[in-house]
């Protein structure tokens, strides 16, 4: 399986999105477009719809890992080739761009948290959620222990780095508000893919956004001690952590394309459940993992994931109008768009 690794950020302010044609790394070009805080700004044209004879370009929450087993090993079974699908996989520059990658079809699929799909609806970056990956949170407030942080209060005047996600900061900001601290009170900073190296080396003095199964089983692995909180112990509702996405557009106009890759998901997700070692050789093997994780922290994210994986990728719209409600009380977003517009079960396979 081919897929691209793709090396640095994107501007902060300047955000591109490129074609990239037949496949390959997120990058600059003379396609990119620039999309400013400037609402009066005016937006780019999407780029077309997929069409079912063309190749589907589908981008990662990040490295390729053990939360995105199921896209790995549909490929490396063979799936979505029996599929009639010619399916291109590939890393984010940053793990906060895919919405936008996909909003603006960059990319015909994508890996985000579902807390992002609702904030980029409210950015006017739509995308439409088709499938659940992993249905509950996972993200965690993470530190050290010997840290000398020992609950939540004690990150008065530290620092905290997240991956940069603008949800995670308001995420992030509730988390505070348990221990009666205000985003004032600490220093965050984006890491992107350097959560877990960041720690490590004592740069900043907890993490937030990053996994229990991921980023909390590779800091085990690298015999490290860490102490996790889950966000639902900081105040966050119920979410889907994972979720498949897509433009709206795309999926009402060939429907029949996005059932078989999100039939073929599903196989890759039952393959990868039963073959845990097979899991691990497929991101070992993959030029988009993380190339700082070793065999046993793969293996260590794999047996901490793949219990989570959904089997069926049904997404709980009743959890989502929850979500949304409490995004809109808190402040997160300005309206409640229709749940009904933003995730759909209706392209799942039977």
């Amino acid at each position: 399986m081919r897929i691209a690794y793709v090396l640095g950020g994107l501007a902060a302010v300047v955000f591109l999105l490129v074609g990239c044609g037949g496949g390959g790394a997120h990058s600059t070009s003379d396609k990119a477009v620039a999309a400013t805080s400037d609402a009066s700004a005016e937006k780019p044209a999407p780029f077309p719809c997929p069409k079912p004879s063309e190749q589907l370009q589908v981008t990662l929450d990040g490295h390729a890992g053990a939360e995105n087993a199921g896209i790995l090993m549909a490929e490396r079974r063979g799936y979505f080739r029996e599929a009639g699908l010619d399916v291109w996989v590939r890393t984010p520059g940053n793990p906060e761009y895919p919405v936008s990658y996909v909003a603006v079809g960059d990319d015909d699929v994508g890996i985000a948290q579902q807390p992002q799909i609702v904030l980029g609806n409210e950015l006017e970056e739509t995308v439409v959620a088709i499938g659940s990956v992993i249905s509950k949170p996972t993200a965690a407030m993470i530190w050290l222990k010997g840290s000398g942080v020992n609950e939540i209060g004690d990150l008065k005047g530290k620092t905290v780095a997240t991956s940069g996600a603008l949800y995670q900061s308001d995420l992030l900001e509730q988390a505070l508000a348990q221990a009666g601290l205000t985003a004032d009170d600490v220093k965050v900073v984006g890491a992107g893919y350097e959560l877990v190296p960041k720690l490590l080396k004592g740069e900043v003095d907890a993490i937030f956004g990053g996994s229990a199964n991921i980023e909390g089983a590779a800091l085990e692995a690298r015999g490290a001690e860490p102490v996790i909180t889950p966000v639902q112990e900081l105040g966050a509702p119920p979410y889907d952590e994972l979720m498949l996405i897509a433009r709206p557009e795309c999926v009402v106009k060939h429907p029949a394309l996005y059932r078989r890759f999100l039939t073929a998901v599903a196989r890759g997700t039952a393959a990868a459940k039963k073959d845990p070692h097979g899991t691990a050789l497929a991101i070992e093997q993959n030029l988009g993992s993380d190339p700082k994780a070793g065999r046993k922290e793969i293996e260590a994210q794999v047996a901490a994931t793949l219990p989570l994986l959904s089997r069926s990728g049904r997404i709980d719209l009743a959890q989502a109008t929850d979500l949304v409600e409490w995004m809109r009380d808190k402040g997160m977003i300005e309206e409640e768009p229709p749940v009904e517009q933003l995730f759909t079960n209706e392209y799942l396979a039977p």
